[in-house]
Formats: structure tokens, sequence, C-alpha cells
């Protein structure tokens, strides 16, 4: 006779199945994307009721300023305007005391306010004003609010480089002043030399109006001869920069110097299909002998195509666009060398205009870039603008859930590992190994009674 083993849990309803275990763990993560759900609806709410974005603009030093604020009119409003929770203005006027820095300097229309438009004009700006003001609008139960972030800039108006003998050895110097906010100066030379022999010092100080005088110094390198020293400042806030070289020639034993002055600007400029546009383009030197020359670029894989031409020495103007642009000569002598566009079409006139004004020893090159859109082309633009601005953070918000996500679920597979570990532990202290010894001719069926072989009951023994 052989006997075949058969070993049974003596708790077995305490055990988790596999099956159980599969269950559990669908439940689990069925929750878990309902939390992730739940997430995404409540953004989608406070995204729906999030405020406007706060508008960003740039006043230029001791010039009059317009911090924008709007509303939908019905009479009775309140405006208070804020600087740093500190009142700047309000209408009607309260008791509250205006901010000291701007007192006398803020006004605001009553024509323009029964219109809905709540702006404050802030008068001769200064370093001082520059921060994030708020627009509160109140009538009854309602209140509205927007931002304004204002910055101040003073531009770069010249910018000189000599040599100097100051400090007991010849240095190059390159300087600016009344500038804001300090603007960063490069060196470079032509031909190129190593950095590490380039070892410029430069010095930022600021006046009593809070604006900057910059002086930056090179050695001068000795002994060399067409050799030409390039300084660069760029401004901080706008695309402005100025390019300052001085050339070095040594001819029958005697130096020359040779400087020489370039500005470049950038801008850009959105109008309506079919309204006349003025391009700016005024040289920030009074220049007696020059040229002017403006070119449109329609890509920038195509070649830039001459507009118009200007020659002050002859007083000749050449121009290809008859018609269709224009350049005042009577203020081409005064440095204003401006471009009218009559009549623009979104597709022919949208590129970017170039501006460049050459004389002795110095260049001003602008680069504008003009978009002219037809009323369709603006609602298409303004609804993608509008949707682009209203879901930027919904990939961010998706990652978030999707990282919170997989640590739910590593949390789980952690969970059902341990619960599988403390089950096996659990059987193995509450179960017995009882062996049975069944004959071969005795088939067990089901609902039969085991017992344990009386020859064997030695055997039986308690696995812990």
């Amino acid at each position: 006779m052989c006997g075949v083993p058969l070993y049974l849990p003596a708790r077995e309803e305490e055990l988790l199945t596999p099956a159980k275990e599969t269950q559990h763990l669908h439940t689990l993560m069925a929750a878990a994307v309902r939390v992730c759900a739940c997430f995404l609806l409540v953004g989608l709410v406070i995204e729906s009721n999030g405020k406007t974005p706060d508008v960003q603009i740039t006043c230029l030093f001791s010039e009059n300023c317009i911090l924008p604020c709007s509303f939908k009119p019905t009479g009775g409003e309140e405006v208070q305007w804020f600087r740093q929770d500190a009142v700047v203005y309000s209408h009607p006027q309260s008791s509250d005391q205006p901010n000291e820095q701007l007192e006398g300097r803020t006004s605001m229309s009553t024509q323009q306010l029964a219109l809905g438009n709540a702006s404050l004009l802030l008068q001769r700006c200064g370093p001082q004003d520059r921060g994030r003001y708020r627009c509160r609008v109140v009538k009854g139960k309602e209140e509205n609010e927007s931002f304004v972030i204002m910055k101040v800039e003073a531009h770069i108006h010249s910018v000189n480089i000599d040599i100097t003998r100051l400090s007991g050895f010849e240095e190059v110097k390159c300087s600016t002043q009344d500038v804001y906010p300090a603007p960063r100066v490069t060196w470079s030379t032509e031909p190129p030399t190593p950095s590490d022999k380039l070892r410029p010092l430069t010095r930022i100080m600021a006046n009593e109006r809070g604006l900057y005088a910059v002086e930056s110094k090179l050695k001068r390198l000795k002994g060399l001869s067409g050799f030409s020293y390039i300084c660069t400042i760029n401004s901080s806030y706008s695309a402005r920069t100025w390019r300052t070289s001085l050339k070095e020639t040594v001819v029958n034993n005697v130096t020359l110097t040779l400087k020489s002055y370039s500005f470049l600007e950038w801008a850009e400029i959105n109008s309506a299909e079919g309204k006349d546009l003025t391009i700016p383009c005024k040289a920030p030197w009074v220049m007696q002998n020059f040229t002017l020359t403006w070119t449109f670029k329609l890509t920038t894989a195509n070649e830039p195509t001459v507009i118009c031409t200007y020659d002050s020495e002859t007083q000749l103007m050449s121009n290809q666009w008859k018609g269709k642009a224009r350049v005042d000569a009577r203020t081409i002598q005064m440095g204003d060398a401006s471009l009218q566009l009559l009549n623009p079409q979104s597709v022919e006139h949208t590129g970017t205009y170039t501006c460049i004004i050459t004389g002795l020893q110095r260049r001003h090159e602008g680069q504008t870039a003009v978009n002219v859109t037809s009323p369709a082309r603006e609602s298409e633009r303004m609804e993608v603008k509008m949707e682009s601005s209203t879901l930027w953070w919904v990939p961010a918000v998706v990652i978030v859930l999707l990282a919170i996500t997989a640590a739910f679920i590593v949390g789980i597979l952690k969970l059902k590992d341990d619960c599988s570990r403390s089950n096996n532990a659990r059987e193995a202290r509450d179960s017995h190994q009882v062996r049975v010894t069944v004959k071969d001719s005795e088939a067990v069926s089901e609902g039969s009674h085991l017992t344990a072989d009386p020859t064997n009951e030695q055997e039986v023994t308690d696995v812990h």
C-alpha cells in the first residue's frame, strides 16, 4: 500500500485568496482614478473662476505713464488704486491718505470713468514708482480687481569710448550715464583675443535720482596695429544694443585712432488691416551727411527687398513702394526717418522692416516686426491666445496627477506584498500538517471522512 499525503490548513477562512487580492487591488485603483478626476475637476473650477492675469507695462523715466484698468460701467462705482496695499488714489476721494511718493502725481479722468475706464495717470515716473499696482472697482456687493506690474526704464542715449592714463597705465574706457536699470557691458576685439587676456573692470554707481552711471575699463594691448576694441552695452528691459569700437592703426610710428558707434533696437507692432501704420526710426545722433535705407523681409527665408533710399547730401529719395509706403523728407533732416504704411494688408505687409541710417563713424539700425491682422485672423488669434493662456497649466496638472497615481499604485503593490507575506506567516502559524494515508483500492470521495493512519500518528507534527 502506498499513501497520498494531503495537507489541509486549519483556518482556511482567514486566508486572503489571490482572487480576493485582485479584487481588492482593482477597488483601490478605481478609488485612485476617482481621486485624480476630483483633483482635475477642482482645477477646472478654480481656473474658470480665476482672476485676470497681471498686465505688465514699462514706463520711461521722467515721463507720464498710464496704468490700465477697465470695467463694465453701470453707474455709482467706487475706484481705488493700491501699491503694495497702500492707497495711491481713490474716487470718490476718501479719508485714506495717498502714498507720499505718489502724492500730487496721480489722477483719473471722470469722463473716462463713466465709460468704464479707470486707468490711472502717473506723472514724472521714477525708479521709486516701480512695483505691483492693484485696481479695485466696487459697487454694492460686487467687487472686481485687476493688477498692473509697472517697470521704469531710462534709455541709453550715448556711449563713449576713450583711452585714459589715469591709473598709471593706458586703458580703454567705455562709459554711459543716467541709465535705469543697470545695463550689461561686454568686451570683444577684432581680431579676436582670448578671454583670459581681456579682464575688464566695470563699476556701476547710482546717483541721487536712482539712475546709474556705468564705467568699464580694459587694459590696452601694446604693439598692435589695425586692432579694434569693441564695447557692447545692452539695456536690461528693452531690446536695445549699443556697440562702440575704437580702432588703432600705426602709420610711420604714429598711432591713429578711429572711433565708430552703432545702435541697434528691436520692436514689435500689431495693427489692423487697412489702417495706416507708422513704423518709427529715429537716430540717437544728429548727423549732417548720412544715407537712409528701408528694407522689408517677408520671412526669414526670403531676401530683403528695398522699400526706399535717401541721401542727405543730394536730398534724393527713391521709393520702390509708391502708393504703399512713404517717408517724409522734411522730418528726415531732423533725425526722424519713420516709415508710413498706407492701407496695409495682412498677407502682403506682415514681416520684418529694417531701417538703417549710416553716417560718418555712426550707424543706426532699427528692426521692427509688424503683424497686420484682418478681423477674421485677429478673432482666431485671440481665441488661440485665450485658449493657450487658459490651458497652460493643464500639462502641469496632468504630470502631478500621474505622479500621485503612480505613487498610489506603488503603495498598493507594496500593501499587496505585505498582505501576502502576512497571510503566509499566519498560514504557517495557524496550520497543522496532517498526513492521511489512503489505500490504493480506496477512492477519496466527496464528503468521505479522512482519518490519520494509526500506525503513523507520531508523524503528525505542528509546523511553525
